[in-house]
């Protein structure tokens, strides 16, 4: 069933999936229209109209992977990988990518950067139909120091007029939010996590912009005193928050992290990327960068950060970095999985994918199933509050009010079927 955005039905006995109270409402009815959840009402009442019956199944609000990377293919190594490639070939991968995400239930992605001008023609291919795809949130190309992390996506910048100018024309384009690279980065020669190479008064300068145009900023920050920077120059989310030291180490700093959580910023810590990579290093026995020197031990502290995190009350929003190294797609249960390493709870871990992952990106009406709210849901055979793994193979992924892939005549009965409206 692939349901017009005009139109409207209801999705029928389900058990919802209550994000916010972390409970399950039992057999109720999700009517849907224009591509809105027009009201959750109990299933007592015979079906009308074009229904899909749930079956009992578990219907949850769409996934939201809060940091990702389109035209990275999450190779052994993605830099070089589309450094070597031609435009043609990173469209292909950022289509591949898409697909794989909205099939794997995320029905929001937040494009922490690419190169900018195939991320608007990849933005109007979506909003087409032309690619399935998850909704986009993007910041096209993320600024940089001259050389800095990610400079071979364009983006470099040395002056206060060059940041306003560039972020002027990417949020004319499309962009919606500011991404800036804080420090160096793990995943480019020539630059040292361990290092804020952005000076400050940039950082102001894309901060106040970006709040003037109504939109959030973040930064990517694996050095301390990136973090530092970010924090005084009122920045609202820190991706990765390494605090990483010059000798390339990782230590926490708890003073620094009790400002983060003082100044309200929200912390996206990445986490199974960064496993994945150090894996991946410890088998090669060195990583992409020659200056990142302690790779691994950063990499591998990012989940004893997030337990921290957690215990102070950062705010946390889920983002699997995909796209990065040994990082697809489709993995953003398990980044929500080492949450719960972590010290989360199931319902904590979902919430940061959802209702609070909504919230700390500045989406309003996203992220629960609520009257009002976009119609981006999931209907799942088990419950995800008992095992985040029931996540993982969605039968119906529905992006506003779209169903755009059902798997629910999979056991031998057909759950979709519609009647003349009365």
């Amino acid at each position: 069933m692939r349901t017009n955005v005009k139109e409207s039905y209801a999705i029928q006995h389900v058990q919802i999936v209550d994000v916010v109270g972390g409970t399950i409402l039992s057999d109720r009815t999700v009517l849907v229209e224009d591509g809105r959840i027009r009201e959750v009402v109990a299933a007592e009442q015979p079906p009308t109209g074009q229904h899909i019956d749930g079956a009992g199944r578990y219907l949850c609000p769409g996934l939201i992977d809060g940091h990702v990377h389109f035209f990275l293919d999450a190779c052994r190594d993605p830099r070089r990988h589309f450094i070597e490639s031609d435009d043609t070939n990173r469209m292909a991968v950022a289509r591949h990518n898409a697909r794989t995400a909205i099939s794997a239930g995320i029905t929001t992605m937040r494009d922490c950067g690419g190169p900018a001008p195939l991320m608007w023609r990849l933005l109007e291919e979506v909003q087409s139909g032309e690619t399935p795809a998850p909704h986009i949130l993007c910041s096209g190309t993320p600024l940089m120091r001259v050389g800095g992390h990610c400079h071979f996506f364009g983006g470099e910048v040395a002056t206060v007029d060059q940041v306003r100018q560039r972020i002027e024309q990417q949020l004319e384009k499309g962009a919606g939010f500011v991404k800036l690279m804080a420090s160096g980065g793990g995943l480019t020669p020539g630059t040292n996590p361990g290092e804020a190479d952005l000076p400050l008064e940039l950082m102001r300068t894309a901060a106040e912009l970006a709040h003037e145009h109504g939109v959030h900023i973040a930064a990517h920050c694996h050095a301390t005193e990136s973090i530092v920077r970010a924090v005084e120059a009122g920045l609202d989310i820190i991706e990765h928050a390494s605090f990483v030291e010059l000798d390339g180490r990782s230590q926490y700093d708890a003073a620094i992290a009790k400002s983060i959580l003082e100044r309200d910023i929200v912390v996206s810590p990445t986490v199974y990327a960064a496993l994945q990579s150090a894996k991946r290093f410890r088998e090669a026995g060195g990583s992409h960068n020659p200056q990142d020197v302690e790779v691994v031990q950063r990499l591998e502290e990012r989940l004893t950060n997030t337990g921290r995190f957690h215990k102070l009350g950062l705010k946390m929003l889920g983002g699997t970095d995909c796209g990065v190294t040994d990082t697809p797609f489709d993995c953003l249960v398990d980044e929500l999985i080492a949450y719960t390493q972590a010290g989360l709870s199931n319902v904590e871990a979902l919430r940061t994918a959802t209702c609070d992952g909504a919230a700390y990106m500045w989406l309003d009406q996203v992220g629960q199933i609520k009257q009002g709210h976009r119609a981006d849901l999931i209907l799942l055979a088990e419950n995800p509050l008992e095992d985040l793994n029931a996540l993982r193979k969605p039968l119906l992924v529905v992006k506003a009010g779209q169903c755009l892939v059902s798997h629910c005549e999979t056991d031998g009965r057909s759950t979709i079927s519609s009647q003349p409206s009365k």
